[in-house]
């Protein structure tokens, strides 16, 4: 029975380590994809272009950071409960507590994610022209030339992405928005 126990907190470990990862990428993949958005776009087109940006830049082993995580947690839980009933919910707050922590402590810049990103959509362009693919491989090279706009303007700023609660104020198409809403202490200037 201690077996249970023993699993699920290395369980919840992982999860500690996979948090800052997880919230990175996914805060840094629909703020990418609303910076490419046209500012003209109305709210639907809009809406639908960064759903559809937010899908081809996460694409691959990068689209599965998220569920790994997910699966990670919900597992510690479900193997505490097989312990004993109340370990379900101590595991609840042993794995949230140092996922919070984690993401404070070891959350990185937004460079180090939009280098994930970057590195991702270079390796698909690469296959894309490898299997003769023009028009994958077009749209591909297209997304690695606004990501290395993005990855330069931002190298070095030690921001880190906004949350999604944040990305309601960035407006489409602006590029910059991110690093001017923020004053030289990274602390968010009253907007």
């Amino acid at each position: 029975m201690n077996i249970f126990l023993l699993a699920a907190s290395a369980l919840a470990l992982l999860y500690a380590i996979l948090k800052p990862l997880f919230d990175g990428l996914f805060d840094t993949s629909p703020w990418v994809a609303k910076m490419l958005t046209p500012p003209d776009a109305d709210k639907e087109s809009a809406k639908r272009l960064m759903k559809f940006g937010q899908a081809a830049l996460m694409e691959g082993w990068l689209s599965n950071v998220p569920f790994i995580t997910g699966i990670v947690f919900f597992g510690a839980i479900i193997l505490s409960f097989f312990y004993h009933w109340w370990a379900a919910i101590i595991m609840y707050f042993a794995a949230t507590a140092p996922g919070v922590l984690t993401k404070l402590f070891w959350g990185r810049s937004v460079s180090y994610y939009l280098s994930f990103i970057h590195h991702k959509m270079v390796n698909r362009a690469t296959d894309y022209k490898r299997d003769n693919d023009a028009e994958r491989f077009e749209a591909a090279d297209s997304y690695c030339k606004d990501l290395q706009q993005v990855m330069f303007l931002y190298d070095g700023s030690g921001l880190r992405p906004p949350t999604p609660k944040q990305l309601k104020d960035v407006p489409n198409g602006d590029v910059s928005y991110w690093l001017e809403a923020h004053d030289n202490h990274g602390d968010v200037k009253e907007l």
